[in-house]
């Protein structure tokens, strides 16, 4: 056992009606202690206080003996199970308050509901949280062969597979695991705050973010894309016209789902789109371009518009994302593409290599700083070669 403990029984100074004075047991582990009635009284009188027993009451001290064993055959089954030990563990253990194991998922579950009753987040940031959960399950089916595990059963070793189940099964980007990570890390620290668990298997596990480019296709490729014929695949045509609209008006894919015909508005006899955007919550309007409305007229028959009023098709996001593999694999185009690159291509090949100033951009993208703007629509090396090209040829005009 490397539990260092001491074990005192004494009694409390405080009588009770009868004018004897209640039991207690002191536990005191690494420096800090607990102490727990238990249950039984004695006198002074009847009190031995070297030997920690009562003089004459043998039942007493029979019972007494047995907590103390108790606790040394709690303390020896948690360091087995590689659990914590501590004073307040062991009350816990002892007068039956120790909170009940509860599985992952399980508790994951709960969380979910509660943060949908209290309506603390976003629908999208409320959908990653499913998206967290269902891959969690799948992990368990896979790694453990089990639907569920106890949520104190999750260690350095469970969140490094984990890691590693992310990377080769869902093959995602680092810095998108590392959201995964953050969601059940959220959910751990709840635990741990609830008493569910007695240390954060986070401590150690480091999430490093790799700085990337933001992607962006170039007006060759959305040509290429504008002329790919997909009509023989009604889900892949759906899901290039939506790729589209938000290369032509920088929306999220979730906002694109949302809207209806509700929020087309025009100013100045212009067509426009107002709207709030689900992530940020704010409200913002967007010219629609040509390229923009003849995709929002092209699905004015759809059973989308007739029944739901939606100006889009509806397409999962999960199947999106796949989908858009097929289409960039048919379209000849070697870029890695999923839906936000087409807010990037908004960005910068619509606005940006268009002239238009960074302030307005970061309106349009909805941004609260232009510092996330100047990520999201970084300048593109084709218009640093345009802008150095113009200082020529005007020097070259001067010189004449």
């Amino acid at each position: 056992m490397a539990a260092k403990v001491s074990l005192k029984y004494y009694l409390l100074s405080t009588r009770t009606t009868k004018g004897e004075l209640p039991i207690y047991l002191r536990i005191t582990l690494d420096r800090k202690k607990a102490e727990l009635h238990t249950g039984y009284v004695s006198t002074t009188k009847d009190w031995n206080q070297e030997e920690q027993l009562t003089k004459s009451n043998h039942l007493v001290n029979q019972e007494l003996v047995k907590r103390k064993a108790k606790v040394y055959e709690l303390i020896i089954d948690l360091e087995k199970k590689n659990k914590p030990v501590s004073a307040a563990i062991l009350k816990e253990l002892l007068t039956g308050k120790q909170k009940v194991n509860i599985g992952l998922l399980a508790y994951f579950q709960q969380h979910i509901e509660e943060i949908k009753i209290r309506n603390e987040i976003k629908k999208i940031s409320l959908n990653k949280y499913h998206q967290s959960f269902k891959s969690l399950n799948q992990f368990l089916a896979k790694k453990y062969k089990s639907q569920d595990i106890y949520i104190d059963q999750v260690d350095y070793s469970f969140i490094n597979a984990y890691d590693l189940f992310l990377k080769e099964e869902y093959d995602l980007h680092k810095n998108t695991i590392n959201k995964y990570h953050s969601r059940l890390r959220t959910i751990l620290l709840k635990a741990l705050a609830e008493g569910h668990i007695f240390k954060q298997p986070y401590a150690n596990f480091k999430l490093n973010t790799v700085k990337t480019d933001r992607e962006f296709l170039s007006q060759e490729e959305i040509d290429i894309l504008l002329k790919i014929d997909l009509s023989h695949n009604q889900s892949l045509d759906k899901v290039k016209d939506l790729f589209l609209f938000s290369v032509y008006t920088g929306l999220r894919f979730q906002d694109a789902q949302d809207l209806t015909m509700s929020h087309l508005s025009s100013y100045k006899n212009k067509p426009s789109i107002k709207f709030i955007q689900q992530k940020t919550s704010r409200a913002i309007e967007i010219p629609l371009l040509p390229q923009a409305k003849k995709i929002i007229d092209k699905y004015k028959g759809s059973p989308e518009r007739k029944v739901l009023n939606k100006l889009l098709p509806k397409i999962s996001n999960q199947k999106v994302n796949s989908y858009l593999k097929v289409i960039g694999d048919l379209a000849g185009i070697k870029r890695s593409i999923t839906h936000h690159v087409a807010r990037h291509t908004f960005a910068t090949t619509i606005c940006l290599n268009n002239n238009m100033p960074l302030e307005d951009v970061s309106m349009l993208l909805g941004h609260s700083s232009i510092k996330t703007t100047q990520i999201y629509g970084k300048i593109t090396q084709q218009r640093i070669f345009d802008s150095i090209q113009k200082i020529q040829i005007s020097k070259q005009k001067s010189a004449k």
